[in-house]
């Protein structure tokens, strides 16, 4: 049984998801932390805590939380505090000192953290909401004595619901998957916290440079936290011999160009193969049961809470009846707990059920649970049933999405993240070109707009330049930026290499010689009509200023066939592009 538990506090922790945490026998280690019988435990209170932990940073406090019985320890004591600069950051936290860093003794707070959530997320340690503490499981008790913890780690591997699902979609023994491939395929679409980097533009980054320095860094650097996530399950999938490291080839379509690059990836085991099997239940394994917490339905956004909350009560109303459901008698079930919803904001939480690694069957108007999921609290407080604007606008055009993937529903949260300003970049473009049917690149970088559009068939043969701006109360469009547009619209229109090194209007084809200009952000303020039409005067080139709503709207009519790229141009007059101008 899923119990529903009340709760005062309005925010929980962030279980679920583990990055930078890679480690099994720390990991151990962790768990042992829990059993006052182990070596570990003795060794923990009796050396590592008073060499490492300074009596003004708790080392008093910790020995005596460690010597307490039964041990349940508080979730700011295993983890310590963040200070800055982290190399110089004090040993703080009881899971600090457990574990030897590269440089240090002992590890900072972020990689505690981790450790902690991939105990919880593995099921070897509980979380009580009441007291913010953690105590072990008996599986934890288990795996702390036992001779063959690797046998209890691939058990617990494969009950952890992400861990399953990268098994499943590697399940055919000849697909190598890189890690955007499996992120692209894990958790719930639509949202921030489980958006990946588009990997066509990520070997069109490749494939456009040949310094080994630029390519490693995008190999290395460019991930969203959910490529994070994918890579780190993957690798413990490795490490218990389930997968293996492989490398892949890629060549796909980029707008008009084919790509092709190389990127590290993961391929199923036959010992793998085996497990998963298993796992899934025949005549001699029984299904195994997976680790669900009500943490890991969400992880970013300021309804996170809220999501978390839809999603665990639609996952105990599936788990309670155990049949095949409507989505209305979902619906209906969730005005008991004052959440209003749709049809299809359930179907794509139920979608995001599958990705995250849970067995259901779907249809266009039922769901059934097909998986055996483990009792997990519900902590509910009443304000969480209070959604934001931007949920409620994510989920009215939700249901007016009919052509297009709503994981570019995510295009809403990263519109207004500027701390996401590539991803957002990359998957605005990703939208122009796969679903616009536009040609083009994504460019960024110094000295160079952050992409180009263009279409040059029978019927249209124009280009756009791309502006592209990530903002948190949105674009207003200064001064500054404004220039910056009109120098780019110069550089294109006399092409000398003297005004710009890196040609980047090569990219427009020569039968292309009508050109605009285009500003893209989540929401646009001030006379945006007055300022386009500045530009557009210097050099009598038209332009527009197109919200992502908007562009959401437009992608899924030209996929429906009610609109044209032609029809798209019209509605370029140097003001903000609106739903009228298409209607």
């Amino acid at each position: 049984m899923i119990n529903i538990i009340q709760t005062t506090s309005k925010k929980t922790r962030a279980f679920g998801w583990i990055q930078d945490a890679g480690n099994l026998d720390a990991l151990c280690n962790v768990v042992a932390i829990f059993d006052e019988t182990s070596a570990f435990h003795s060794e923990l209170v009796k050396n590592k805590i008073p060499l490492l932990v300074k009596e003004e940073n708790g080392q008093s406090e910790m020995i005596a939380a460690l010597n307490s019985r039964p041990v349940a320890l508080n979730y700011k004591l295993l983890i310590g505090s963040h200070t800055t600069p982290r190399s110089e950051s004090p040993c703080d936290g009881i899971v600090q000192a457990a574990i030897k860093g590269q440089k240090r003794d002992y590890i900072g707070d972020w990689p505690a953290d981790n450790f902690v959530r991939w105990a919880q997320a593995f099921g070897f340690i509980y979380y009580d909401y009441g007291t913010d503490s953690f105590s072990i499981t008996e599986s934890g008790k288990t795996l702390v004595h036992s001779t063959n913890q690797k046998e209890l780690l691939i058990q617990a591997a494969l009950s952890y619901p992400p861990a399953y699902r990268i098994m499943s979609l590697l399940k055919n023994p000849v697909d190598v998957l890189t890690k955007f491939e499996l992120a692209g395929k894990l958790g719930f679409v639509g949202e921030d916290g489980f958006i990946s980097y588009p990997l066509a533009s990520i070997i069109a980054a490749m494939a456009s440079t040949t310094d080994s320095k630029e390519r490693n860094d995008i190999r290395s650097d460019w991930e969203s936290s959910l490529d994070k996530y994918a890579r780190t399950i993957a690798q413990w999938l490795v490490k218990l011999g389930l997968l293996k490291n492989d490398i892949k080839e890629i060549s796909l379509q980029y707008g008009n160009q084919f790509v092709s690059d190389t990127l590290s990836g993961f391929r199923i085991t036959p010992v793998g193969e085996r497990y998963l099997r298993n796992t899934g239940g025949n005549s001699r394994h029984g299904k195994n049961e997976k680790i669900v917490s009500y943490e890991m339905f969400a992880t970013k956004g300021a309804d996170r809470e809220y999501l978390r909350l839809r999603r665990s009560l639609v996952l105990k109303f599936l788990d309670d009846k155990k049949r095949k459901c409507s989505f209305e008698s979902i619906c209906d079930y969730l005005k008991h707990y004052d959440l209003k919803e749709i049809a299809e904001t359930i179907k794509d939480d139920v979608q995001g059920f599958i990705n995250l690694g849970i067995e259901m069957s779907i249809d266009d108007t039922t769901a059934e649970l097909k998986d055996l999921i483990c009792n997990f609290p519900i902590p509910l407080y009443k304000d969480l049933t209070k959604k934001s604007e931007l949920s409620t606008t994510k989920d009215e055009i939700r249901a007016n999405l009919k052509n297009i993937s709503h994981e570019y529903l995510s295009l809403l949260d990263l519109a207004f993240d500027s701390s996401q300003n590539r991803l957002f970049e990359m998957k605005a473009m990703e939208l122009f070109l796969h679903e616009y049917g536009f040609n083009g690149n994504h460019l960024g970088g110094v000295s160079k707009p952050d992409g180009v559009l263009f279409t040059c068939s029978d019927d249209d043969h124009y280009g756009i330049i791309v502006d592209m701006k990530a903002y948190s109360k949105g674009y207003a469009l200064p001064v500054g930026q404004r220039d910056e547009m009109l120098r780019y619209i110069r550089e294109n229109i006399e092409r000398k290499k003297e005004l710009n090194q890196n040609e980047w209007w090569k990219i427009f084809p020569g039968s292309v010689d009508k050109f605009y200009f285009m500003f893209v952000s989540g929401v646009f303020k001030g006379d945006m009509a007055e300022k386009l039409g500045k530009i557009a005067m210097v050099h009598n080139i038209n332009g527009t200023a197109i919200s992502i709503l908007t562009a959401l709207l437009i992608a899924d009519k030209i996929q429906g066939k009610k609109m044209t790229l032609q029809d798209f141009e019209h509605g370029i007059c140097n003001k903000e592009y609106i739903i009228s101008n298409i209607a």
